[in-house]
């Protein structure tokens, strides 16, 4: 008993950690972007009444020699640096609105830039000491007519390419597949630069197994199965005598005698609920049927032996939803059997490769929300400051180069997202001294100021809306 507290004990230290390093890697970069606004400023001569690291109660407060305050805040969710008159006019030449307006635009870019900069240091750390990630198939599946056009097993895919060699695209995110297959047909072929066995070898035709049609960036399934990479099915549980929440079953695996009456083993792999059924409809009361199973937790696969009982003879082998339920299985979803590999690469390679991966992760935002706008993606797809938090630690649980590359994805988000012209952003800010630039006189501070306002309401409430739906 008292070793199993201490493990419990140990486990809830160690999420501690994890959710500290969370929001850590938030505070570094919304430090950062702060840290733009206020080395700029501090450039043009602006007033600054305070730099401040986290949100709410000030815990530690300190005058600078330069006369602005200094402080760390309770909550380390946020922070900001207070310019003099930033939202109403002031008599001080050095307020921020009595600065021509290109000065403060560069003191508004600043910000963003800052992250994105940090982010690309830490993008070519990670891609130097670990290398690039290279994803493509553990698994694919075999079938007679693709041969000689199709993938092998642990396959890594650097680009695709079209048949006559135009249009590449190279592949450093999974979305990046979207780009390169959407809308082609099924028998189109395209050539794709592999990583086999630690060789690269160019140009292995592969031939499209199914039409690609992604109506969003998320809908990256269509690519996996045109490329033949192997399915499964990902199990949503609450109570079965078999199966727990998360498995994911591989393969039936039955054990055989041949005439010679030496044992062996029968493996099968199920792909698809198809698959699943079809070994199972002929099996009766009283059969046994193992399968491995991947399991959380489990670095290798688990056996899973399910003896079936006299219920099973009255489940309707049709009803996929009478089948699940004999099972105990709720529902399920298709993963896929894709991998991953660090490739070293040579300096400038990395350099390049670095700006190559974080301007991609920047148009993956900018599409991401573009299609949130059309309609094609739900909302339920984006979640908040919470979700952010939850999904970071989860990452960073899985080793420091997780966190380095999810560091790196939270600050190239935050430039982009920064930069747009939504109100209460430094793009809406940017937007209203283009305006004054232009016009040579600004529009009323009072209007701007509440065009402001509504905009953080309207930010705060969709945050806090897109975190509710994520855990509903």
């Amino acid at each position: 008993m008292i070793t199993s507290n201490l493990l419990s004990f140990a486990s809830s230290l160690k999420t501690v950690g994890f959710v500290m390093g969370a929001l850590l890697i938030l505070m570094i970069m919304i430090t950062v972007h702060e840290f733009g606004h206020y080395v700029v400023g501090k450039l043009f001569k602006f007033k600054i009444n305070e730099f401040a690291i986290g949100m709410g109660p000030a815990i530690f407060k300190k005058k600078m020699k330069s006369g602005e305050d200094f402080s760390i805040r309770a909550l380390p969710i946020g922070g900001f640096c207070a310019f003099e008159g930033e939202d109403d006019d002031g008599d001080d030449p050095n307020c921020f609105n009595n600065k021509k307006p290109w000065q403060r635009i560069l003191v508004l870019v600043a910000g963003a830039t800052m992250n994105y900069l940090l982010a690309l240091l830490i993008i070519i750390i990670s891609m130097s000491c670990y290398g690039q990630t290279v994803m493509g198939g553990g698994k694919f599946i075999e079938d007679s007519a693709y041969v000689g056009y199709t993938l092998q097993d642990d396959d890594l895919i650097v680009s695709i390419k079209e048949e006559n060699g135009k249009h590449k695209t190279n592949i450093f995110i999974a979305t990046d597949l979207v780009a390169s297959l959407n809308h082609k047909k099924q028998g189109d072929i395209v050539l794709v630069d592999i990583i086999r066995d630690g060789k690269q070898i160019d140009n292995v035709p592969v031939k499209l197994r199914c039409d690609v049609e992604c109506k969003n960036v998320t809908m990256v399934s269509d690519c996996y199965k045109a490329l033949g990479i192997g399915s499964t099915m990902m199990l949503k549980v609450t109570e079965s005598k078999w199966f727990k929440e998360g498995d994911y079953i591989k393969k039936l695996v039955d054990r055989g005698i041949d005439a010679s009456e030496t044992y062996h083993d029968f493996e099968e792999f199920l792909y698809t609920y198809e698959d699943f059924i079809s070994v199972l409809e002929d099996k009766k009361a009283g059969d046994v049927v193992t399968f491995w199973v991947g399991r959380t937790g489990y670095e290798a696969s688990v056996p899973v032996m399910v003896e079936l009982d006299e219920n099973w003879e009255s489940v309707d082998k049709s009803s996929q939803s009478e089948v699940l339920a004999y099972f105990g299985i709720n529902s399920f979803e298709y993963g896929y059997y894709t991998t991953a590999k660090y490739q070293k690469l040579g300096f400038f390679q990395t350099i390049g490769h670095a700006f190559g991966y974080s301007i991609r992760v920047g148009g993956m935002i900018l599409k991401t929300l573009g299609q949130l706008l059309t309609g094609a993606l739900g909302i339920n797809a984006v979640g908040g400051t919470v979700t952010t938090i939850v999904t970071t630690t989860k990452i960073i649980s899985y080793g420091f180069v997780y966190a380095l590359e999810i560091a790196a994805m939270i600050g190239v988000n935050l430039a982009v997202f920064n930069l747009l012209p939504i109100p209460a952003l430094d793009g809406s800010r940017i937007v209203f001294c283009l305006i004054e630039w232009v016009r040579g006189k600004p529009i009323s501070r009072k209007i701007e100021g509440i065009i402001h306002g509504v905009g953080l309401i309207f930010i705060l409430g969709f945050a806090i809306l897109v975190d509710v739906l994520q855990f509903i």
